[in-house]
């Protein structure tokens, strides 16, 4: 049980845990959530945009903290971001949120390869602090018609919007309609769906998976003597037979 890909120090550690697997004295192999979370540090910060109907939404990650669950079987990641929506260069809105995936863990013994399935975004959770930034509607037509702001709001705001949106009125009158609330949670409400999918389709072409390594010794170890792997007791396991 010799790798050539490893050091003389790691082939010796590596005999050693493979002959206590042959010995029934070594029947699994834990992953901190430490050593999980180094693994993701060098993700961030990253940033992905969003679909809004007029402007920019862009969401800013931040950083990322690991989490384990042992009764669902889920790692789960929890994210600071930065959100902001632009329209025509001007932030209309800003905010911090956090946002919670998670996933469970699959090992497939044939391609040797760890896999992350049924991917969930948990919860998007706005952060209320000095950050946060809303304009309201008058605000937007004042900047946009600034010499023809009063008589255009004394009309309808769907005629405003019409000279703005060129077409578009009705789905950006609705829209920026948010904006007169004031409500910096009702306007992350009606973007969580598009957050939600922006997150999924930046992860899924990210892959979540890990072809096990043949310059670790713990991994070789694995793919050798690898059955399977899940959360337990706050780290991940990885069962040997």
């Amino acid at each position: 049980m010799i790798s050539s890909t490893l050091s003389l120090k790691d082939n010796c550690k590596l005999i050693v845990a493979w002959c206590m697997v042959k010995l029934g004295k070594l029947t699994y192999d834990d992953f901190s959530q430490q050593e999980l979370q180094s693994l993701v540090e060098s993700s961030f910060p990253y940033t992905f945009t969003f679909e809004i109907p007029i402007g920019t939404g862009t969401v800013n990650v931040l950083e990322g903290r690991v989490t384990l669950d042992n009764v669902t079987n889920r790692i789960g990641l929890q994210c600071l971001a930065s959100l902001n929506i632009v329209v025509a260069s001007n932030t209309i809105y800003r905010a911090h949120v956090i946002f919670a995936l998670s996933t469970t863990p699959n090992y497939d013994r044939e391609t040797k390869t760890v896999f992350l399935n049924q991917l969930r975004t948990d919860a998007i959770t706005l952060v209320n602090d000095d950050y946060a930034l809303i304009k309201d509607t008058h605000y937007l037509l004042s900047r946009f018609f600034p010499r023809s702001v009063n008589s255009l709001l004394s009309g309808s705001l769907k005629s405003a919007l019409s000279l703005f949106t060129a077409g578009t009125s009705d789905m950006a009158a609705d829209y920026l309609k948010l904006y007169l609330s004031g409500s910096k949670q009702a306007i992350l409400d009606y973007h969580k769906p598009q957050i939600d999918a922006a997150i999924r389709k930046q992860i899924s072409e990210d892959k979540l998976c890990h072809q096990l390594s043949k310059d670790q010794w713990r991994e070789v170890l694995f793919a050798k003597h690898g059955e399977s792997v899940r959360v337990e007791e706050n780290v991940l396991r990885f069962y040997l037979a």
